[in-house]
């Protein structure tokens, strides 16, 4: 119950510049991580 009103108030809140730069280094930071594990992967064969 409290998670989906977490997530009800997430996306029809009105999103502040803090949540949206959050959201944009996480989204960054896991785009880095996702390509350096493929390259990673690539190198080791």
């Amino acid at each position: 119950m409290l998670v989906n009103l977490g997530c009800e108030m997430r996306f029809r809140g009105i999103p502040t510049p803090e949540k949206n730069l959050m959201n944009n280094i996480i989204y960054i930071i896991g785009l880095i991580v996702v390509i350096l594990f493929i390259l990673g992967f690539f190198g080791l064969r």
